[in-house]
């Protein structure tokens, strides 16, 4: 942007983009260009500081004032671009371009205006398109309706003229619309743009059977295909980056010996990873230790409930459920501690007491 407004500039003080005409020497320039700034008349006010002679007793002054006019001149393209987009939001197309126009009347050029009007104009030719082949889809919709119900008409009564003149009339113009209807969907196909292709494409050949698109079908059908296919591409990639990720983060809970949170990743893997041979390895991996993360928390259990740490044992048991809730072993041992020592907690209040 910055350099766009400096080239301004440039081409204003090799070019004069602004013709300023005869200035009387005796007329106070400095006023003179916060008069054009007041009006937005940024290309005037530089080119008449490009003009002005170093020997000026002004010069200096106008100089400073470049980086003014330059900042205000790059504020007002931006302003200018936020009121036609929102001209342009509420469908006033008319007064979007106008305002480009003005403020291009004033600034001679901006390369930032001249872009933004072009795709301004750009965006307003892709919604005309888009309403003619809406009208166009309307028109072949209507005609699918009307022509059965005239042939139908025409077949109760094929000496009534005008029935007969109606039907022949309203067929021609089916055949005329399917022609359209065929070139529009070519051009969506071009733009591929294959969601409007399908409507417009089938309604063609209702309008007209005999039409030729057997070609533009298919195109159709390859080109739907293929999205098709690369949608499935881009999930199966986007499945096997996730696997990945979910194998770093098991190996690395396993290497934590955090079972639990390791079977949970294990078990987001994606059908097709879990059948793999990678996945049973894992599983394999995960299952003996496990068991062997069980057999110790047991063993450690047996231990403090033979030395009367009943508390202690009920916490090396409960790690096991924490792994394997339904373990009715288990559950039965803890019970059992428990039982104790709600009994021996009675018994030393009673205790306490007497």
């Amino acid at each position: 942007m910055k350099s766009s407004l400096f080239l301004l500039a440039l081409l204003l003080l090799l070019h004069g983009c602004a013709p300023l005409g005869h200035i009387d020497p005796g007329i106070d320039r400095v006023q003179l260009v916060d008069q054009y700034l007041a009006k937005h008349e940024y290309s005037k006010a530089l080119a008449l500081i490009a003009d002005i002679s170093k020997k000026d007793p002004q010069a200096l002054q106008l100089e400073k004032k470049r980086k003014t006019i330059l900042d205000q001149l790059q504020t007002f393209e931006q302003q200018t671009i936020a009121i036609a987009l929102k001209q342009e939001r509420k469908n006033d197309w008319p007064g979007a371009k106008l305002t480009y126009e003005e403020a291009l009347k004033k600034l001679n050029t901006s390369k930032p205006l001249d872009e933004a009007q072009e795709s301004m104009l750009k965006r307003f030719q892709s919604r005309m398109d888009a309403l003619k082949h809406e009208e166009l889809i309307i028109t072949g919709e209507w005609l699918r309706k009307k022509l059965p119900l005239l042939r139908s008409l025409h077949a109760s009564d094929p000496g009534d003229l005008i029935i007969q003149w109606r039907y022949s009339r309203t067929e021609n113009e089916a055949k005329e619309t399917a022609q359209e209807l065929l070139k529009s969907g070519k051009q969506m196909l071009d733009a591929n743009n294959l969601a409007m292709a399908q409507r417009i494409l089938p309604l063609a050949v209702e309008l007209d059977p005999a039409l030729s698109t057997d070609a533009t079908v298919t195109r159709l059908d390859n080109k739907l295909q293929a999205r098709k296919d690369k949608k499935l591409k881009d999930r199966r990639r986007v499945a096997q980056k996730k696997d990945e990720q979910t194998i770093e983060e098991f190996n690395r809970a396993m290497a934590q010996n955090k079972l639990a949170e390791a079977r949970l990743h294990l078990n987001q893997l994606t059908p097709a990873t879990k059948a793999s041979m990678a996945a049973e390895l894992m599983q394999e991996r995960l299952d003996r230790a496990m068991a062997e993360y069980i057999q110790e928390e047991l063993s450690i259990g047996n231990s403090f409930y033979r030395a009367g740490e009943y508390k202690q044992a009920i916490k090396a048991w409960e790690n096991i459920l924490r792994l394997e809730p339904d373990n009715e072993t288990v559950q039965s041992k803890v019970k059992r501690a428990k039982k104790v020592v709600r009994k021996l907690n009675t018994l030393q209040e009673r205790q306490k007491e007497q």
